[in-house]
């Protein structure tokens, strides 16, 4: 690659992380005429079309990056056609990756021959309760000892361009995650009686990515507010951030991740950044405000306060990278307003 292309394609790259997407995606094309990766920029590209919502202009990238490359040593899905084929889906990225595309497995599961899902050990019961997911298998010790066997695998976030979806296509499913009875009877035990509107809240994403997280001394104007019970979801070691400051309980769930959507399901409200919770919400049709960086995922898209993917959630963006004051601004005026609304149990609109 020559020196230009490279100056061309850093500053595509920099107008991309910049949320520049018009001047980026032009930025891209003059990288790849100049003789920069054309991968690499079909990837830049890809990524303004999904965050300005035209999807087919994605999957139009998508399928140029796969013509170009040679075959897939690992044997995942390359374009062909899976009616009547035995399908695994493979869950190799985060939980909420997974639980947002585990939507399409009853489309799967209606021109497959079979499905099986792979999951993360620590995901196994959760992924059970998704509606269309029948057979589950994870990695770990606990994995069949003679694998199943099957035609096609697919990893979990390649179903929208599997089905090639188109923004107004998207499947709606919104309560596509079911609480069994006694992972139901245990949240109640642990939240006991309702006496307030009840909040969840979540602020932090963990190491991996401290950009998405909130710190929590950020949050004391939110909590300051009476009207609510607001219970701590958070996990991990910051968890503890929160003592004395949220309704607690030393064992609410303790990693386990089907509890979590069990408390998640009885909530009038979730308060969160950009982590597994909204996906649980989300997927259980339960009220959530997401606390969403400036240089957001590609599944938040640009400028919105709504998700096409999650009819019950409501997006707060930073107005720039790492500033969050004007959200949190925004999230304790909105919370007013919507505690002033509220009767015991309602849900929030």
């Amino acid at each position: 690659m020559s020196v230009e292309a490279a100056e061309l394609l850093a500053h595509a790259e920099v107008l991309l992380e910049d949320r520049q997407i018009v001047e980026a995606e032009v930025a891209f094309y003059r990288a790849e005429e100049s003789g920069a990766d054309p991968d690499r920029c079909a990837g830049g590209r890809w990524m303004t079309a999904m965050l300005r919502g035209d999807f087919s202009a994605a999957w139009y990238e998508s399928d140029q990056i796969r013509k170009r490359g040679t075959p897939d040593e690992h044997r995942f899905w390359q374009g062909e056609d899976i009616v009547g084929k035995r399908v695994i889906v493979r869950c190799l990225h985060g939980f909420g990756d997974a639980v947002q595309f585990l939507r399409y497995a009853p489309r799967l599961q209606a021109v497959a021959s079979s499905l099986i899902v792979e999951v993360n050990p620590r995901m196994m019961e959760l992924a059970r309760c998704i509606y269309g997911v029948n057979e589950v298998i994870t990695w770990d010790d606990a994995a069949p000892s003679s694998p199943p066997e099957w035609d096609v695998q697919v990893e979990v976030m390649e179903l929208p361009y599997l089905f090639r979806t188109k923004i107004e296509q998207l499947p709606l499913e919104t309560n596509y995650i079911r609480i069994p009875n006694a992972i139901a009877k245990r949240v109640t035990g642990i939240l006991g009686k309702r006496k307030k509107p009840r909040v969840g809240m979540v602020w932090s994403c963990g190491e991996w990515n401290l950009s998405r997280s909130v710190p929590f001394e950020y949050l004391r104007a939110i909590l300051e507010e009476s009207g609510c019970e607001f219970w701590n979801l958070q996990g991990g070691e910051v968890r503890s951030q929160a003592y004395g400051a949220l309704c607690d309980a030393p064992d609410i769930c303790d990693g386990d991740l089907l509890c979590l959507a069990g408390v998640v399901s009885q909530l009038d409200l979730l308060i969160t950044v950009d982590t597994l919770a909204p996906h649980l919400a989300g997927a259980m049709d339960i009220p959530a405000w997401v606390m969403v960086q400036h240089a957001a995922d590609w599944r938040w898209m640009m400028s919105r306060n709504d998700s096409p993917w999650y009819p019950s959630l409501r997006l707060f963006r930073q107005p720039k990278q790492g500033d969050w004051e004007p959200v949190i601004t925004d999230v304790q005026r909105a919370l007013r307003q919507w505690i002033s609304r509220q009767h015991y149990g309602a849900k929030a609109a």
